[in-house]
Order: C-alpha cells, then structure tokens, then sequence
C-alpha cells in the first residue's frame, strides 16, 4: 500500500514537473525577445532604407553624367562654337586695365543661353556685349537650347547654392524634350597660365563642366575640357 502511494505521488510531481516546463517563458525572457525582434526589424528596414538611397543616388548620378556628357559634346559642335563665343564675349577680353569683381565673375563664367545675359537697368543693352544666338537659322535650322537661366528668381536655387554669383551663372538643364529637369550646370573658364601672346580664342581656355543635384545642390559630376573658339 504505501509502495502504492509512493509510486502515485512520483507520478504526480513528475506531472507537475512537465507542467512547470510547458509553463513557456518568464515574462523577462519575453520582453528580452520583443526588444530583440524590434531591433533587428529596425536594423532591417535600416538597411533597405540605405540600400534605396544608395540605389537612388547612383541613378541619380548616371543621369549627372549624361547631362555633363551631353553638354560637353554640344559645346564642341562645330557649328554653334563661334555663337557660344559671340554670348561670351567678354570672356576673351584681355586687357591689363583692373576688372571689378562682377567683371572677373563674369570673366571666369561661360554662359550658354540667351536667357543668361545680363541687361543694363532700364535697357535692353547686354552689360558684357553678348551677341545672342539666332534662335533658327535658314542654313542650320532650328537652335537647340541646353541650359535655361533664372537671373531674377531669388528662389530658384537650392539653399545651399543661393547666392548673387550663382544666381548669375548657374543654370537648368533642358532635356531633348524641352522641359526643365532637376539638374543645374555651372561653366567655370580658367585661362591658361605661361603662354606668350596667350590668345584664349584661339589657344583656348579650360572649361569645368560641373552638375548639381537642384533639389538639395549636390555637385554629382564634373568634367574639364579645352575649348578653343577659332581654330
């Protein structure tokens, strides 16, 4: 009887024993998974969130490099080269006499539209002597825009590119289709340093062909070429 028993009770802790593992986890335990769980989602959706962005920027980039791609190749075409000249005319003028500071900007700058010459106040008279480019020609046809120039929009822009200067030389890219994309070109000149009787038109000036991002003013790309204007 009392072996009975004592195989009963045996029975029964053992029950209690299984019941005590089933019992799950402590409440600890559970909140230690919870917090772990919510930091791998976050460092998941932390990492597609970056995978994106980078996806993004390189798109964004590849489409830097065709516009500066496209308007390196379209100062070099031969038959408007002498019109982008006649709009920068001022970039050649070499004097000794002293430049004012809006002069040597405008000196260090190619403008590439019609829409980036600047006006005398109160005249249509261009203040650096800019010809501009004929819009169609009889023997050339139809002039194909590249860059558009905002010279009294204030808020044109990004933030981190506003300025008088930028203002003045920064403009927007125009795609084939004629509308205005969301990439800025800038055209820095840099003379030639050492040459003797340096002529720019005909020995040619540096060009920086730089691409901002419009929405942030990233610079994505640049490229340097040599320009020469008469050959």
């Amino acid at each position: 009887m009392k072996k009975l028993t004592l195989n009963r009770t045996r029975q029964r802790n053992r029950k209690e024993a299984v019941w005590e593992d089933e019992h799950g986890f402590s409440l600890l335990e559970v909140l230690f998974a919870i917090v772990l769980l919510g930091v791998c989602f976050l460092f998941i959706v932390s990492m597609i969130y970056q995978n994106r962005q980078a996806i993004q920027l390189n798109k964004k980039k590849e489409e830097a490099i065709f516009v500066r791609e496209d308007v390196k190749e379209w100062l070099g075409y031969k038959a408007q080269i002498q019109d982008i000249a006649n709009l920068n005319a001022f970039v050649f003028v070499e004097s000794s006499a002293a430049f004012t500071g809006e002069q040597m900007e405008r000196r260090s700058h190619l403008i590439l539209d019609n829409s980036g010459i600047q006006k005398e106040s109160g005249t249509n008279k261009a203040t650096y002597g800019e010809l501009e480019m004929p819009l169609s020609d009889p023997d050339r046809g139809t002039f194909i825009r590249k860059i558009n120039y905002h010279l009294t929009d204030s808020d044109f822009l990004p933030e981190s590119l506003r300025s008088t200067v930028n203002q003045l030389y920064i403009g927007q890219y125009i795609s084939h289709s004629g509308e205005e994309t969301d990439f800025l070109v800038e055209v820095i000149v840099q003379r030639k340093a050492g040459l003797v009787d340096y002529n720019p038109r005909t020995d040619g000036v540096g060009l920086s062909i730089k691409v901002y991002d419009k929405k942030n003013g990233n610079l994505l790309t640049e490229t340097y070429i040599n320009w020469v204007a008469e050959s």
